[in-house]
């Protein structure tokens, strides 16, 4: 039987996930990346893997939260108004999912998908696969114990799911003995998962991409895919560099991917969503852990040699330059719940902007296209991309290859 061919599109952490676990299945397979792979979506954010914080940003009264937070500097959830009929139509269809019934619908479907995410997570590892990894489990933390309501509720829902680990409100003493690095006098309480992981998001991308050259797979950096052509049983795709052809085609080009596929009639209801972060050593007590800040709903990751700060999640955004004041705001309400750690002069920082890849119900896209045969789609993993990658790649991998989808991909069909 001959070996088939598949072309991935896009080289942020889902299709570097992809293209490994093709390969992994005996498929000869192209990685086309438009610019260095890793550098999207995938290089900025906090790199969790966190089933207990997965769960669908549409839920009761966040159009209004975010309506609100378009005059406020430092709102975490923006939703900035504009006249664009994607958008509007993007918009409309959010507010329809923003019901309890929904969120816990959602929430659902991303718990069966995330049963498979450290399963594959250490196989990965057992397989050679190179990447910074860290279980310390992760800390939420809010300044007054009363803003802790809304996520012990959610946190109620996925342990009725079977979300293990997760603690009952904890006071300050406790959290601080968890991660040294807080001000036990600037926080009232908070929870903590002890399953929760973190990885450097880079080098999980950079280490998947590393074993996938070293077993075969071609990977073709700074090849923009322009069109993509249904030829015969195969499909080809058009780069200003020449083009490539193969039997199947996989689509996981993060916000990209809209314009892609939209001459194919694929009208994804897919925005991106802006976002920010800062890196940086600093000097000080540096946070160890994951921890997620109540308040500024801001995430922070301590790495080997830096820590992360991400936040922000902006509907409509505009501009690819982080915002100074941007910056500044996610600095200074980080170190309001930090004992002493100070990143340092913000010129000094990396400052990181982009868009992630957002969905109006919350749920990825995976799976093949019903109007398009040999075409399979792996996007609109909106913040979960890093958390979502494994279990996406490993269940899309043998439906590429002909196998029936598994019923975890049901409710994720394109």
């Amino acid at each position: 039987m001959p070996v088939p061919s598949v072309i991935v599109v896009g080289g942020g952490v889902v299709g570097a996930a992809v293209a490994y676990e093709l390969l992994r299945a005996g498929a000869a397979v192209t990685l086309l990346e438009r610019g260095v792979v890793g550098a999207g979506a995938s290089h900025g954010n906090t790199g969790w893997i966190s089933p207990a914080f997965s769960y669908p940003l549409a839920a009761p009264g966040v159009i209004r939260t975010g309506l609100r937070a378009a005059l406020d500097p430092d709102g975490a959830l923006v939703i900035r108004p504009g006249v664009d009929p994607a958008f509007l139509r993007w918009l409309w269809a959010f507010r329809r999912r923003s019901t309890l019934a929904r969120f816990r619908e959602a929430t659902r479907h991303l718990k069966a998908l995330n049963d498979h995410t450290y399963a594959v997570m250490d196989r990965w590892r057992d397989e050679g696969v190179p990447f910074e990894q860290h279980d310390t489990g992760l800390v939420l933390v809010a300044h007054r114990a009363a803003h802790l309501r809304t996520y012990v509720e959610m946190f109620d829902e996925l342990r009725a799911l079977g979300v293990p680990g997760i603690s009952d409100v904890l006071p300050a003493e406790l959290l601080v003995e968890l991660e040294p690095a807080l001000d036990a006098s600037a926080i009232e309480g908070g929870v903590h998962v002890r399953h929760e992981r973190f990885v450097q998001p880079r080098s999980l991308t950079d280490g998947l991409v590393e074993r996938f050259t070293a077993g075969g797979g071609v990977l073709l950096e700074g090849v923009e895919a322009t069109s993509l052509v249904r030829e015969g049983d195969g499909w080809r795709v058009l780069t200003p560099r020449g083009d490539h052809r193969a039997d199947r085609l996989v689509v996981a080009a993060g916000h990209a991917a809209r314009g892609l596929l939209r001459p194919l009639g694929i009208d994804l209801p897919m925005i991106g969503a802006k976002g920010y972060s800062v890196t940086a050593v600093g000097t000080g007590t540096r946070p160890r852990s994951a921890v997620y800040l109540a308040e500024a709903k801001v995430g922070l990751s301590g790495y080997d040699d830096a820590t992360r700060i991400a936040g922000v999640f902006e509907l409509n955004g505009r501009g690819d330059v982080p915002e100074p004041r941007r910056i500044a705001s996610l600095v200074r309400q980080t170190r309001a719940y930090l004992r002493d750690w100070d990143p340092g002069p913000l010129d000094a920082v990396e400052a990181w902007t982009g868009y992630r890849p957002a969905t109006p119900d919350g749920l990825p896209r995976i799976g093949e296209s019903a109007a398009h045969p040999g075409l399979f789609l792996a996007v609109g993993h909106g913040m979960l991309g890093v958390t979502l990658a494994a279990a996406t790649a490993e269940l899309l991998a043998p439906v590429v290859l002909g196998a029936a989808p598994a019923p975890e991909l049901a409710a994720l069909r394109p």
